[in-house]
């Protein structure tokens, strides 16, 4: 009896010890695999924070881009010098571009004439007669363009449309004269950017001016003449665009 149950305490000694190393080998076996699935799980989803994070920065990077100007202004001034073989005509050009290809401008010119004044000496007295020819000649005008892209310079075709007066002269019997025209011009020539938004233009083309004059005599009476001229006529402008 004594040797059966010292054999089954043994028995049972044995099996106590090999399941409480199952249950060890098993805890260690376990431990590891949840440490491997979470961990990299949440280290990946951070690296794909870092890595998203940028984005916003490269989108905001090309609106920057976009809205930035490329140098070209969109109001500028120019001053024009015009002949056509009638008359010369220096006036001031305000030029607005409204895109890279198109561009308008108003033609402004005016100027002054004071009256002459003659000096008379006789037995050593001098005596000022101030003349009646004072005037005030003015021009207004529109002008369009349109840029054509030439591979050396560009270069653009244009029209333009002016009425122009010399203003009114008072002759010394006192008769009242005075001219005035309305001039159309089609034309075409190279432009060439010297610094930066500074432009020299030059331009060449037909023109074709209706004339007017009229002179009030004295007495009441008028007189009024017109005349057609077709020619050519040439230019120079130089512009800069500061808006």
């Amino acid at each position: 009896m004594k040797k059966i149950f010292l054999s089954a305490v043994i028995a049972l000694a044995l099996c106590s010890y090999g399941y409480a190393q199952d249950d060890e080998e098993y805890e260690e076996e376990e431990a590891p695999a949840k440490v491997e699935k979470k961990a990299p799980a949440y280290e990946e989803e951070e690296e794909e924070e870092e890595e998203a994070a940028p984005a916003p920065k490269k989108a905001e990077k090309k609106k920057e881009k976009k809205k930035s100007s490329d140098g070209n202004g969109f109001m500028g001034i120019g001053i024009n010098w015009t002949e056509n073989g009638i008359a010369d005509f220096n006036f001031i050009d305000l030029k607005f571009r409204l895109n890279p290809s198109m561009q308008l401008g108003a033609l402004i010119g005016f100027g002054h004439y004071g009256v002459t004044t003659t000096t008379t000496t006789v037995a050593g007295v001098e005596t000022e007669t101030d003349g009646s020819d004072d005037r005030t000649p003015i021009m207004l005008g529109v002008e369009f363009d349109f840029f054509l892209g030439t591979p050396l310079l560009p270069t653009f075709i244009g029209a333009d449309l002016v009425y122009a007066s010399a203003g009114e002269t008072t002759d010394e019997d006192g008769d009242k004269n005075s001219s005035s025209f309305i001039q159309f011009d089609a034309f075409f020539g190279p432009q060439a950017e010297l610094v930066k938004n500074l432009y020299l233009s030059g331009k060449v083309g037909l023109s074709i001016d209706y004339l007017m004059t009229e002179m009030k005599s004295a007495n009441g009476n008028k007189r009024e003449t017109g005349r057609i001229v077709f020619g050519t006529s040439a230019g120079i402008e130089l512009s800069w665009f500061f808006m």
